[in-house]
């Protein structure tokens, strides 16, 4: 593999998620594991992942404090070993076909959030917070693509574009430092992981600094849609990975 294929897909990835707000994992998963084995695709991902989520939440205002998302982050922590389980006992044809579902499932739930309406923010108890934690985390775990769950139900729970997009960035921040450590004693970091972090890692603050030039520039209406055909992409590009290792 060239060593530039996975730094210009970080690249692309950190441009989308500081872009539309998320979507990094769920643009790099699926397109690496076209280049290399679908568990290091993910555990690269959950890796570049953590670090472009802590230059999103650092650049954010407001910013939203650990208090008012901390369910969500405990369940997910809770949920990352089931889905690490998962991602080291799987075959890798079927990983590739859970990552594909899981764009897909992704697709769904943004489609639906993207019919919504703005509203009044509703209640947001603690134990139904915790339980869309543990789903995110599992999915997190296993796919390196935890988000989804989250994107719905903060869209759901509602409150304006501002809160939300500041609720996910406090999301992806508090939960990317203890799900690495989680994954870190299974091995799952291995030399080839560690390398291709560190030479994707420069490409992650290019990527910061383009998405939020691009913010300002990306009209309301064509959010949606864009979100919409990232996900879509991916998802076909995961489904036909898998299918090419099925046809070996």
């Amino acid at each position: 593999m060239d060593v530039a294929t996975l730094p210009l897909i970080a690249l692309l990835g950190t441009l989308i998620q500081s872009g539309l707000g998320f979507g990094f994992g769920l643009f790099f998963v699926p397109v690496a594991a076209l280049f290399v084995p679908p568990r290091e695709a993910v555990a690269v991902s959950l890796l570049l992942g953590m670090a472009v989520s802590s230059g999103m939440y650092a650049e954010a205002r407001p910013r939203t404090g650990l208090r008012a998302i901390w369910p969500l982050v405990a369940g997910a922590v809770v949920g990352t070993p089931i889905g690490l389980l998962i991602l080291l006992r799987a075959d890798e044809t079927v990983l590739r076909f859970v990552v594909a579902a899981a764009v897909f499932i992704s697709a769904v739930v943004n489609l639906a959030a993207g019919k919504g309406h703005t509203h009044d923010a509703r209640p947001d108890p603690v134990v139904r917070q915790g339980l869309v934690g543990i789903v995110g985390g599992v999915i997190r775990g296993a796919t390196s693509m935890g988000g989804p769950p989250i994107v719905l139900y903060q869209h759901w729970i509602g409150g304006g574009a501002e809160r939300i997009r500041g609720r996910l960035f406090a999301y992806f921040f508090w939960v990317g430092i203890p799900a690495t450590l989680i994954v870190a004693p299974s091995g799952l970091f291995t030399s080839h992981v560690l390398r291709d972090f560190a030479i994707a890692l420069p490409m992650l603050a290019v990527g910061l600094v383009g998405g939020r030039l691009m913010r300002p520039h990306v009209p309301e209406a064509w959010f949606g849609r864009l979100s919409m055909l990232l996900l879509a992409g991916t998802s076909g590009l995961a489904a036909w990975g898998a299918v090419r290792a099925l046809l070996g």
